[in-house]
């Protein structure tokens, strides 16, 4: 009797008094300790931004059959003990870790749920997705499979609590642009119990796109009388079908290596084909060019000076100087340097600031065989003082009117400043010191991990192949270009010497640093046709005054991320834009982006190509290649690398390292620590740094540096330091402190104890006092949880509500999370909020409102402000309210039904949870039979005379006594067929009305049809599916 039968509803009554006590208890300890400090997203690259609301718009890719491999796969699995659910899963994880770079993956994967015989079969959704975790370190691929397998067993262990009961439980951040716990999943398809079999009619399956993707990515594997077939479902708001291929071409291969070696490490499983390979390492760095490669700089300016004597090589506030005249500069003060004891390779310090001296002085040291070591006026004393016997000067060149700045320091001074007597002749003695192109050129510093800064040591010929053989920019006689940036920044290196080895002409700016009104001015008077300017400064003069660049030909700008914005709003006034990435370490430009029409600027600047004479690599932890499209390191070589660091050869030795793919002896890569990745057309795109160092306004900031600086207060017991993006102007540096015990220690004192110590760049724009710094399980700083500044300059008093719709909001919210009051910018979430409460919340406002309100609204807008402002926005025309059914009992939902209601309420496009199928039907068919058998089978099912609502707040099912179906007929042409079938597919369902089964017959022929059936995921799973079509089978029989 049917009426007898379990159904779904005794089960979820039985779920629900089964699950609780120590029986709930046991299962989440269990999955709170096995998730513990599990990344909350997995960070796979997309080819799209992440819509800031998680959509659901999704494709199919499926993959030709693994005939060849399934019977190996099926052998490793056996030897290993486990199962080929287990292998595959290993390898989807590995893959996922090697196109992540993350260690801990975190995949979800439904099971089945139906341990009792009685449910296996009912019709109903018991599926639950697992959060299967892999910590992907690099192992061998065996010893994979054995974390693999234990992580599976154990989870299969405590299959029965629910994934939103676990959500709840670990609480995990809110993001409404991505699912919680996981988003990449995996499904294992066995061959199904029973197919369909109707007598008279050859059955079979007709591929179909549903166009919905319930994750970001899911792979399916599929047991059929084919073998072995693999299909991918993705969000198309976030890969294309290109990618999606690439990922599952590379699963392949992949797999293909761990059957014939499974010792292999992790590391070391081929991803790339022979000719991505080749690409990446040949074709794409093929970038010699000719040029003075055994030259020294000022062997190269000194031929220039023979071609262009009488030109104007430097202009300084109405002073110049031509070749001639400077190179006869240079030379009486390289001789003046020899005398002071300078021989090849000492290192001779340079305190000025911008200046015609400065440029003579550059050119000198070099003449006379040594370095220069600039070092920038706006220093801390300390610093100075520091970078002074660290580099062991012979000699300090020191603009007079800097002297008094000076510390205290055992160096031979020399001050540096014209002699009022003639530059001498032109037959003047040279010193004559041979400098080979290897030689020590300049040490520059920058910012140091260990709390004090570190000097890069470049050779001559990384500067000549900057600004000789290269392309980036026009370089030639023809082009005035403006010397603005800081000596002791790297920039400087391609102002000085683009112009001067080229034939132009250097116009120095003044000592001060520019209004924008003065860089225009000095721009129009003296002609300037090539310009570099920091990202952050070239974005503010394109968003004040635009039309100041126009009469630049070339704009160069970097050093850190270029707005797209603003080099649209540059390239609408004519000239180019390039942007110029590189480390100090590789000599100023490592990549270059030239870009000429704003129609082409994307929503971001990739940093290009190498430069000539340069080769860049995109590598993982363990130095292997990565494919285009995934993150990893950059590593770049060439002409233009460092020595290294001086007097630092453990630091040299860990950034500068052996170069994997060339056969050169003591050839090196130095790895820059920034995280990018190959675009389709060989450029490169930036993401972020890897480590602790930022850029800021063009300077490169190790926070380790600053953080050491401000630790050294002796009332400071622990500090921390963190670049957030929601400063006044976008980045910020802020730096968070917590006193000694019983000292008040204010952010004022703060700061002026980081301004004795830190160059002003450095020095945090906001002081954050803690009681004491949150941390995670593992007992390290948890820095995701530390405040922002303006949350916490906002957080005071309590802020009472001021409107009557936020005391209406206030006064629903606050009860529901057991609290006397809340304040008008008090976050439900934060404060203990779920998605049960949640509904709950909905439903009363629903209540007190009298209009219908999606759930979604709530999380759209959390605090009581933000909400109250959606529901006064809304006031206007609502959809009409949906109506309960008159008949049938009320039963609660169960937990997974209760996730999918609510997913449902939150899914705009509302058919991301259709389940649809399709057959083909070749032979007679009896439409009314099917129809009178799809009827029986509804009968004996209540799950597909179910409907869902709420009652008090509360999620309930409504089981139905008779609900109607019918069988509708259509005639449809062959091509029409997958068109008619898709669109039945993305037919809307109302949970609050249904009925959530709903047939389609397309005749196509006198004895060709096609069966389409759709079926709401709420009241259905995977293993539904052979229960509904032997019970089809058997009624229309």
């Amino acid at each position: 009797c049917i009426r007898d039968r379990v159904q779904y509803a005794d089960y979820a009554r039985w779920q629900r008094e089964w699950l609780k006590g120590e029986v709930l208890e046991k299962q989440l300890a269990w999955w709170k300790e096995e998730l513990a400090g599990a990344p909350l997203v997995l960070e796979l690259p997309t080819d799209c931004p992440r819509p800031a609301v998680q959509t659901f718009a999704g494709a199919l890719k499926w993959m030709a059959p693994l005939e060849a491999l399934e019977g190996p796969l099926r052998e490793l699995s056996r030897k290993e003990g486990v199962t080929l659910y287990m292998t595959l899963l290993a390898g989807f994880q590995a893959l996922l870790s090697r196109y992540s770079g993350q260690r801990d993956i975190v995949v979800g994967s439904p099971f089945a749920g139906r341990g009792s015989r009685d449910l296996e079969g009912m019709i109903g959704f018991f599926a639950n997705m697992l959060a299967l975790r892999a910590r992907v370190e690099d192992v061998s691929f065996q010893e994979l499979l054995k974390r693999v397998r234990r992580t599976c067993l154990g989870a299969f262990a405590h299959e029965e609590l629910p994934l939103e009961q676990l959500v709840d439980a670990l609480q995990p951040g809110r993001d409404l642009s991505r699912s919680p716990l996981f988003q990449v999943a995996f499904v294992l398809q066995g061959a199904p119990a029973s197919a369909l079999a109707l007598e008279g009619a050859d059955v079979s399956d007709l591929p179909l796109e549903p166009g919905v993707s319930k994750f970001d990515l899911t792979l399916f594997a599929r047991e059929t009388p084919r073998g072995l077939v693999t299909y991918w479902e993705y969000n198309t708001d976030l890969f294309d079908e290109e990618t999606v291929t690439e990922l599952a071409e590379r699963y392949v291969r992949l797999l293909e290596s761990v059957v014939a070696h499974p010792e292999q490490r992790v590391s070391e499983l081929p991803l790339l084909s022979a000719s991505e390979r080749e690409q990446l390492l040949v074709a794409w760095n093929d970038t010699r060019t000719e040029y003075p490669r055994e030259a020294s700089i000022h062997e190269v300016f000194e031929a220039q000076v023979a071609r262009t004597p009488d030109a104007v090589a430097v202009e300084f506030e109405g002073a110049h100087l031509t070749y001639a005249e400077l190179n006869r500069r240079a030379w009486q003060l390289a001789r003046l340097l020899r005398q002071r004891g300078v021989v090849a390779g000492s290192r001779v310090g340079l305190f000025t600031r911008r200046s015609l001296e400065m440029v003579v002085a550059t050119l000198g040291i070099l003449k006379a065989g040594g370095a220069y070591v600039p070092l920038d006026p706006s220093y801390p004393v300390e610093r100075l003082a520091f970078m002074c016997e660290d580099a062991g000067l012979q000699v300090l060149l020191v603009q007079p009117s800097l002297r008094s700045r000076l510390p205290a320091m055992a160096v031979d001074i020399l001050p540096l400043e014209f002699s009022s007597e003639p530059a001498g002749s032109e037959d003047d003695e040279a010193p004559g010191v041979p400098v080979p192109p290897e030689a020590l050129a300049y040490v520059m510093y920058t910012s140091g991990s260990t709390g004090r800064p570190k000097g890069v040591c470049i050779p001559h010929r990384a500067v000549v192949r900057l600004v000789k053989g290269s392309h980036f920019a026009e370089l030639g006689a023809g082009e005035v270009f403006l010397q603005l940036a800081p000596i002791s920044f790297d920039a400087a290196t391609l102002e000085l010497w683009g112009p001067l080895l080229n034939g132009g002409r250097l116009v120095v700016f003044s000592e001060h640093s520019p209004s924008i009104e003065e860089l225009e001015g000095a721009l129009s008077r003296h002609g300037v046709t090539a310009l570099w300017l920091t990202s952050a400064f070239f974005e503010q003069v394109m968003a004040t005054r635009p039309e100041s660049l126009a009469s630049v030909r070339q704009v160069l700008t970097g050093g850190d991320v270029v707005s797209p914005g603003a080099v649209r709003a540059r390239l609408a006034r004519g000239g180019s834009v390039v942007n110029g990435y590189g480390p100090t370490e590789n000599t100023t430009f490592t990549t270059t982006h030239r870009l000429t029409d704003p129609a082409r600027v994307g929503t971001s600047v990739s940093i290009g190509r190498p430069i000539s004479n340069t080769s860049v690599y995109v590598l993982d932890a363990a130095l292997e290649l990565v494919p285009v499209g995934v993150w990893g390191e950059l590593y770049t070589g060439g002409d233009g690398l460092a020595w290294g660091y001086l007097r630092r050869p453990e630091l040299t030795a860990e950034r500068f390292v052996p170069h994997p793919f060339s056969a050169e002896p003591g050839a090196r890569l130095y790895r820059t620590g920034d995280r990018v990745r190959f675009l389709r057309d060989g450029t490169l795109e930036f993401a972020s740094r890897l480590d602790g160092q930022v850029k800021l306004r063009g300077f490169r900031i190790e926070l380790s540096e600053v953080e050491a600086a401000l630790a050294a207060h002796p009332e400071v017991r622990e500090v921390a330091v963190l670049a957030r993006d929601d400063g006044p102007g976008g980045r910020w540096l802020v730096a968070y402190f917590v006193p000694s015990v019983g000292v008040a220690l204010t952010p004022q004192a703060m700061r002026t104890h980081a301004q004795a110590r830190l160059p002003e760049y450095m020095v945090p724009s906001a002081f954050v006092p803690l009681p004491a710094f949150p941390l995670t399980v593992n007992g390290k700083l948890d820095r995701t949880a530390l405040p922002s500044p303006r949350a916490e300059d906002a957080r005071g008093e309590y802020v009472a509500p001021r409107t009557a719709m936020e005391q209406v909001v206030a006064d629903v919210l606050a009860p529901l999370l057991g609290l006397s009051r809340m304040g008008v910018e008090d976050h439900f979430f934060e404060l203990g909020g779920h998605s049960l409460l949640a509904t709950r919340a909905v439903s009363r406002l629903r209540e007190v409102l009298g209009r219908e309100l999606p759930v979604r609204v709530l999380f759209e807008s959390p605090t009581v402000t933000r909400l109250a402002e959606r529901l006064e926005e809304n006031h206007g025309a609502q959809p009409p309210p949906l109506t309960h059914q008159p008949h049938g009992g009320v039963v609660e939902q169960s937990f997974a039904q209760q996730r999918l209601w609510l997913t449902s309420q939150l899914d705009a496009g509302g058919i991301s949870y259709n389940v649809p199928f399709a057959r083909r039907l070749s032979g007679r068919l009896d439409v009314q039979a099917l129809e009178d058998a799809f009827r029986e089978v509804v009968r004996r099912h209540e799950s597909l005379r179910t409907t869902f609502g709420e009652v008090d707040g509360g999620p309930v099912q409504r089981i139905h006594e008779a609900v109607e179906f019918s069988l509708r007929v259509e005639e449809v042409e062959e091509g029409g067929v997958l068109a008619r079938v898709e669109e039945e597919a993305r037919h809307l369902f109302d949970l609050e009305r249904g009925p959530l089964l709903r047939a389609k017959v397309l005749r196509v022929g006198e004895a060709e049809h096609v069966l389409v059936w759709v079926v709401h995921h709420i009241v259905f799973d995977g293993w539904s599916v052979g229960v509904l079509e032997r019970e089809l089978s058997e009624a229309y029989g």
